[in-house]
């Protein structure tokens, strides 16, 4: 889809039927800017026009209070879906807890991935620094993905692609990201304050921890998913 569209019932249940079958990630916030996101979530079973249910809670969360009103959001392939509701009584299947979700009286609505990017130029970008071989630059990090990064510096930079490099970056709440990457791209943007712009892939380590980004990605794409929706 080129753009944000509102669904039908039809679409929103062939979706949450290939997010389950995928296990494509979704996250969960009850409603209030400070509230807790729950994220690593899955889609675990629906039932079309009553419930979509969801499994992945961590045992350390506190599942809050039934009627609680919650967004969803879902990434699947190249579309996030955004939708609101409410908490029904959780049932245990074994060890796990399993969320139920009221089936959305609104409608739901879904919205390309890239109008959904995290660390976006729209928003406040990362602060980091960058090792390139016996140079340590400090950098912009203006975009993010799970996949790779895209790095604003101010000094002109000439490199080849696959050059390699280690991202440290400060993400919120003290966490960092720590990663090695490859250069994928790199473009100069005349009349920026920070003009030099690099593509990265990230290479993890099997040691590289990449559990605190992916957290950050799930609750930048939550915000802004819901800030999409609002508009």
């Amino acid at each position: 889809m080129g753009q944000t569209s509102t669904i039908t019932t039809a679409v929103l249940e062939r979706f949450l039927i290939q997010a389950r079958l995928t296990g494509a990630q979704a996250s969960l916030r009850p409603d209030g800017s400070h509230s807790r996101i729950f994220g690593d979530l899955h889609v675990h079973g629906l039932r079309s026009g009553r419930s979509v249910s969801l499994s992945g809670l961590h045992t350390r969360d506190s599942v809050p209070e039934p009627g609680t009103a919650v967004s969803l959001t879902i990434l699947l392939g190249e579309e996030v879906l955004t939708l609101t509701s409410t908490l029904e009584t959780p049932t245990q299947e074994g060890d796990a807890t399993i969320l139920h979700l009221a089936w959305p009286q609104d409608s739901a609505q879904i919205h390309p991935r890239r109008e959904v990017r995290v660390a976006a130029p729209a928003q406040n970008p990362l602060k980091a620094k960058v090792n390139l071989g016996n140079r340590i630059l400090d950098a912009l990090l203006v975009n993010l993905t799970e996949t790779g990064v895209g790095l604003a510096f101010r000094e002109p930079l000439m490199l080849d692609l696959h050059t390699l490099l280690e991202i440290d970056a400060d993400l919120p709440d003290g966490a960092t990201l720590r990663c090695p990457g490859e250069v994928c791209h790199l473009t100069y943007m005349e009349g920026h304050d920070y003009p030099t712009r690099l593509g990265v892939v990230l290479n993890p380590t099997p040691s590289t921890d990449l559990g605190p980004m992916l957290r950050f990605i799930q609750a930048r794409r939550t915000d802004r998913s819901q800030s999409l929706r609002q508009g």
